[in-house]
């Protein structure tokens, strides 16, 4: 009797936490996130217009990518959302891909 008294007891006590935290989010590992970053980004084909032929694409950061050619660079910036149910509401998941921003031309005299 004293061991189901007790697990109730612990059961209540741990309710207002689970209460508290709401909202769960569900992200993938980094290296899964990487790599389908670098895949939107390969798949851009506004970059080789402006910038010519590409030498190198570096990662500096979540989301974030130098583009090089030549002397000239773009920064590329990748925005996610994250998981939506139908009908709007966050939920859990892994976030998703909304669009790739890129910057200005940059070029060393």
């Amino acid at each position: 009797m004293a061991i189901g008294k007790s697990l109730a007891v612990a059961i209540l006590a741990a309710s207002p936490c689970i209460a508290i935290t709401g909202s769960a989010r569900a992200e993938l590992p980094p290296q899964f996130t990487v790599w389908q970053d670098f895949a939107a980004i390969v798949a851009m084909r506004d970059f080789p217009e402006r910038l010519g032929v590409v030498d190198r694409i570096e990662r500096i950061g979540m989301g974030r990518f130098n583009i090089y050619g030549g002397n000239c660079a773009i920064l590329a910036t990748v925005v996610r959302e994250p998981a939506k149910s139908p009908d709007g509401r966050p939920m859990p998941g892994p976030s998703r891909i909304v669009r790739v921003d890129l910057g200005e031309k940059q070029c060393k005299s």
